[in-house]
């Protein structure tokens, strides 16, 4: 079956995106007719003649687009801009149908097609990565798994590829033995990413305190045949044993955490929050035996409880201040009252920091001293990650 496209380009693209990235048996383009014979509005007006107007355009006058077709009477299921991925998110068989899975932008549309189908269908699906590695989550994700199955790249990759080059160069590691470190693990894809392609000598120390979370990171595990150079545990980490409401956000479960007002919007809060046990990371070691010079690699991704985790690690801080590659947010940090101190803590085993975003640009970031995070302490957002550096 061809789809019949009516074409409005402003980019000057259209034929040469749409003879790249579709199928050429699935559609036929309809052009507007001549202005001197007839209104090129007129085929607009006439839903009969084609199935979907496809617009190119740059997304800044979408709000003017939206106008005009809407007081043309034309329905928003007929209306796909192409150049927005939400905008096909919307119609996933039509991506499918059209979609070459051949080339770089039609790939991309055929998987986030079938993502969006499966996720419709509210099933698990498993993705296979660009790494020969295997998930499995929730279609629910509309973040790391959506990411991860559109570009069939390990969430975070590029990330995990520059802490293991930074700490190469700033720090002297030996990867033949201990533990790299998952705290606020998700559904595992950072521990096995880090593992299976980076240190695969080193072992892996999770906590996700999410029990929906857990259980996928166990699976996941599984999967790529790692659960025997795992420790998991579904808890939180902090400054002392404590319960504390944890709020889950269902389009993103990674982002789910202790902070409310991070997705408040996307939060229902006729649901009551679950509970989840927190213990500090230097009680957890002592009682597990694990000594801090076990500890290799330090990711932290807590969303917002990083200061809490970073002062519950004192004793292994002082003792071996490992490399941390971790979350920035000032807004979070501020807000519990352990800005300041979790900053004094640090500088006094840790000389400077790099901001992550920066080091993806160059191969000589900025060196920051840690003292300058406080700078920082007005800002309500997540700024990126960083990376941080001990003293020689």
């Amino acid at each position: 079956m061809k789809i019949k496209i009516l074409v409005c380009d402003y980019l000057g693209i259209a034929l040469q995106f749409i003879e790249e990235n579709f199928l050429k048996d699935r559609y036929e383009i309809i052009t507007p007719p001549r202005q001197d014979r007839e209104n090129p509005f007129d085929l607009l007006l006439k839903n009969s003649e084609w199935d979907y107007l496809l617009v190119f355009d740059n997304g800044v006058n979408r709000k003017n687009f939206d106008a005009t077709f809407q007081f043309l009477g034309i329905s928003d299921e007929k209306i796909i801009y192409a150049m927005n991925p939400a905008s096909w998110l919307y119609k996933p068989e039509v991506g499918i149908h059209l979609a070459n899975p051949t080339t770089y932008n039609g790939s991309l549309l055929y998987n986030q097609s079938l993502f969006t189908l499966a996720r419709n269908s509210n099933r698990y699906i498993t993705c296979t990565t660009a790494e020969n590695l295997s998930y499995l989550a929730t279609s629910g994700d509309g973040a790391v798994m959506y990411n991860t199955y559109v570009r069939r790249k390990t969430w975070a990759a590029d990330d995990m590829d520059l802490f293991h080059r930074l700490t190469k160069k700033y720090y002297d590691i030996d990867d033949s033995s201990g533990y790299f470190c998952d705290w606020g693990a998700n559904i595992g894809t950072t521990g096995i990413y880090f593992l299976k392609q980076l240190t695969p000598n080193l072992k892996l120390l999770a906590f996700e305190p999410d029990k929906e979370n857990y259980k996928l990171l166990r699976i996941n595990l599984l999967l790529n045949e790692l659960e025997e150079k795992a420790v998991t545990e579904n808890c939180g980490l902090g400054m002392e044993e404590s319960e504390e409401n944890f709020y889950r956000v269902e389009h993103n479960p990674g982002g789910s955490g202790m902070f409310a007002n991070v997705y408040l919007s996307s939060i229902n809060m006729e649901v009551e929050p679950e509970k989840i046990k927190i213990i500090p990371p230097d009680k957890y070691l002592v009682e597990k035996n694990i000594s801090p010079e076990e500890i290799k690699y330090i990711w932290i991704d807590t969303e917002g409880f990083e200061a809490q985790v970073i002062l519950g690690a004192k004793n292994l801080l002082e003792k071996n201040p490992a490399p941390i590659f971790m979350e920035f947010n000032p807004g979070a940090w501020n807000k519990s009252g352990l800005y300041e101190p979790m900053t004094e803590f640090l500088s006094r085993h840790y000389e400077s920091y790099i901001l992550v975003q920066e080091a993806e640009k160059t191969d000589s970031p900025n060196l920051y001293p840690i003292e300058k995070l406080l700078e920082f302490k007005e800002r309500t957002e997540q700024i990126g990650d960083i990376f941080l550096i001990r003293k020689k």
